[in-house]
């Protein structure tokens, strides 16, 4: 990783009580703005202060600060900055850090753009987060934003150059795969947390070394989602996002965004109509990537459709949802049983057995949640998209 040898700053500066001045700093397409972070540094009794301020979903934000000199952050602040400084591009002076980038989205091209760049702004905003280990949600974050761009990407398929989008989809798919072992062991962590503190001692107590175990397993899932980030295909893919929101290559831009998203559902239909009480748990997960795939069409043709898509973009949501529940105990349970088959204690065998038991009621409930689901979204569909 090659840092600035110079670090770009706005053309603005300010005074805190008479005192301080601080200088605000920012990167080459604002990146750091892009992504919601301040960073600046003041002069506090002869010393320069920087100081780094990254948002948080909840609570208060992550806050870095550190005495260092004009030229360069000090080593606590560029550590939250890698996926920001990536290409090791000079300085670039800013007339004014406050602007923001305006995107006309009154178009199916500009829509595009405009969500494309949300999904990059998104990575860059949790990608400290993942590097840092702050929240598991992190992950998650950059995960649904990898899979949206794709989506988006997937269902822009006519108006795109197929020579730029598909390989820039496939790059999309490594980043969230790399990052999968991690948010699966998130969730199951969590769930297992959860469940653990509804049993009876001493099972509780046998019930901890499943935890250990799976502590365990997350420590190098966590090395191997750091390694991505830290890899120079991710930086290029970061490139290439930065790219796409600009302009992405098109071969026509005379595209009806309702119809893209009235075929995505109809492919959704001819699946989830089948659907039934003796459906595999494989024809549920089909299900549940078609209908993120129709959802994410279903925000690119809000634009062009208005309030019923943002209906249709609700209720698969919830069809998402019951089906994400489905599959996450699917993911427990197998999780579960392969630990069965290895624990020497009887008591956590016992416990692994009853948390297994839970699972299967938690996919029981699923699939009684499911035909209502999916009746409302077809039912938003149809109205929306005919």
């Amino acid at each position: 990783m090659t840092f600035l040898p110079r670090f770009p700053l706005y053309d603005r500066t300010m005074t805190v009580d008479g005192v301080s001045e601080v200088v605000f700093y920012d990167l080459p397409e604002r990146r750091l703005a892009r992504a919601g972070l301040t960073l600046s540094r003041r002069l506090e009794n002869g010393q320069g202060v920087w100081y780094l301020e990254l948002p948080r979903v909840d609570g208060e934000p992550f806050v870095v600060e550190q005495i260092g000199g004009p030229v360069t952050p000090p080593p606590e602040v560029r550590r939250v900055l890698p996926a920001f400084l990536r290409n090791g591009s000079g300085p670039e002076r800013i007339a004014d850090g406050l602007e923001t980038e305006v995107v006309e989205i009154d178009d199916p091209i500009g829509r595009l753009r405009s969500l494309v760049g949300r999904q990059y702004s998104s990575i860059l905003r949790h990608d400290p987060g993942v590097r840092l280990d702050l929240e598991p949600e992190d992950v998650h974050a950059i995960r649904v934003a990898a899979r949206r761009a794709r989506a988006m990407l997937r269902a822009a398929r006519p108006m795109l150059d197929a020579s730029w989008a598909e390989p820039l989809r496939d790059e999309l798919k490594w980043l969230g795969g790399s990052l999968g072992r991690r948010r699966d062991l998130d969730v199951l962590i969590a769930r297992l947390r959860s469940e653990i503190d509804g049993l009876d001692q001493p099972e509780r107590t046998a019930a901890a070394v499943l935890l250990e175990r799976l502590g365990d397993e997350r420590e190098t899932a966590q090395a191997i989602a750091v390694d991505a980030l830290r890899s120079d295909r991710y930086y290029a893919l970061l490139d290439q996002l930065e790219s796409a929101a600009r302009g992405p290559r098109v071969r026509r831009g005379e595209v009806s965004l309702r119809k893209l998203a009235r075929k995505e559902f109809r492919r959704l239909r001819t699946v989830a109509d089948a659907l039934a009480p003796s459906s595999t748990d494989d024809d549920l997960h089909r299900a549940r990537i078609l209908g993120k795939r129709a959802r994410y069409t279903a925000e690119l043709a809000e634009s062009e459709v208005g309030e019923p898509a943002l209906r249709v973009v609700q209720r698969a949501k919830v069809f998402q949802d019951v089906l994400g529940a489905h599959q996450d105990a699917i993911v427990a349970e197998a999780r579960l049983r392969e630990l069965l088959s290895d624990l020497g204690s009887s008591g956590a065998a016992f416990a692994a057995g009853r948390l297994v038991e839970r699972e299967r009621e938690r996919r029981r409930q699923a699939r009684a949640q499911l035909p209502r689901a999916w009746r409302r979204l077809d039912r938003a569909a149809k109205r929306a998209f005919g």
